[in-house]
């Protein structure tokens, strides 16, 4: 019986955060200034990513923001394969495309050294951050830029990846989940985090708490760098759910790849500020208890529970999947369900009992 209680005012608990949640999905703080047009810096940083980079490149150079609008910059972040050809190839093709080599600096390692390196060769007022493994709309860095009212500093927004299999399915809709939290979040003034493949930030901004080299290193770059600019108070912060803005990235490939993934998210969340910290700790319990009672305890109310449950991730997802016009996404929601219990128990002992993060041939 005691069991049954807590599993109930788990839920509960759970229920509520996630109506609330549901509530910053409908009224998200969004602005679009139409005469807005910012001349802007698209910044990619690519490590070994000959197979995915010619596809990034060709979405970005397609774009409806005039092409004397925006620049591309990207960063052959010390690649191994035949990314620097390519970058070269595109760079000599398209006049507003340039390449740098980054340069190791043992004083910033990884991505953000490159990511550093060509945000300093930027000429843009928006710096437009996406991943070499991601392909964006035509529409992305027109209705990104037309987020920049006087006082916006930083822009976020969704990723969804790539589905074509159940294994890639459930990535998608937990990354629809998880980001879907963020955006309502920022909706509700209370900013807990943002994904590094689609973020956009004022390069005054990033000056200002002077970039990468002087905030905190975290494995999870983005996160960082998102609460480094929105602690200044001095600028207003976006995270719209909108399909133009929608990046595309690439799921992982395998079991193993996906939980390195997971590792290093989890790590770079330690930093989460208590609100965030207290929704984890409410999907633990959640999830916990679940599959407790399941085993010792009454299978009629773990079951009653769990339906209740998902019924309430369905609407919260098709709210977000509606807007970004992804609806079809929804046909993996019970494979994500299971995925999602799993991963949520596990998670705790992947952080803590991991050891060093492994992402991208480095170890931090």
């Amino acid at each position: 019986m005691i069991l049954e209680l807590l599993l109930s005012l788990a839920l509960l608990l759970y229920l509520i955060l996630l109506l609330r949640t549901l509530a910053g999905i409908h009224h998200t703080r969004d602005q679009i200034h139409q005469t807005a047009s910012p001349f802007v810096s698209v910044v990619i940083a690519a490590r070994n990513e000959e197979e995915h980079l010619p596809r990034c490149l060709q979405s970005v150079v397609q774009q409806t923001y005039s092409n004397d609008s925006y620049e591309i910059i990207v960063v052959n972040d010390n690649s191994t394969d035949g990314t620097e050809t390519i970058c070269l190839d595109f760079a000599g093709r398209h006049s507003n495309v340039t390449y740098v080599s980054a340069q190791e600096d043992k004083a910033l390692p990884g991505k953000t050294n490159a990511l550093d390196q060509g945000i300093q060769k930027a000429r843009g007022e928006i710096i437009l951050v996406t991943d070499a493994d991601c392909t964006v709309p035509p529409t992305w860095v027109e209705f990104t830029a037309k987020r920049y009212g006087p006082d916006v500093g930083l822009v976020g927004g969704m990723t969804v990846q790539k589905a074509s299999t159940w294994f890639e399915g459930m990535q998608s809709l937990d990354w629809a989940y998880l980001l879907g939290l963020a955006a309502a979040a920022v909706a509700q003034r209370n900013p807990l985090s943002t994904i590094g493949n689609n973020l956009s930030f004022r390069k005054s901004a990033y000056q200002e708490i002077g970039g990468y080299r002087k905030i905190p290193f975290s494995v999870t770059e983005d996160f960082m760098l998102f609460q480094s600019i929105v602690k200044t108070k001095k600028w207003e912060y976006l995270y719209p759910v909108d399909g133009r803005v929608l990046v595309v990235s690439q799921p992982c490939a395998t079991l193993r790849e996906l939980v390195r993934q997971k590792h290093r998210w989890g790590r770079g969340g330690l930093d989460m500020k208590l609100s965030g910290m207290l929704i984890m700790v409410v999907g633990f319990a959640t999830h916990a208890l679940l599959l407790t009672t399941l085993v010792m305890g009454s299978f009629f109310v773990a079951a009653s529970c769990l339906l209740a449950k998902i019924a309430a991730d369905y609407f919260f997802l098709e709210a977000i999947l509606r807007r970004l016009e992804r609806t079809d996404l929804l046909k993996y929601i019970y494979l994500f369900e299971a995925y999602f219990i799993l991963y949520v128990l596990l998670l705790p002992f992947i952080v803590f009992f991991g050891g060093r993060v492994i992402w991208k041939g480095r170890a931090y």
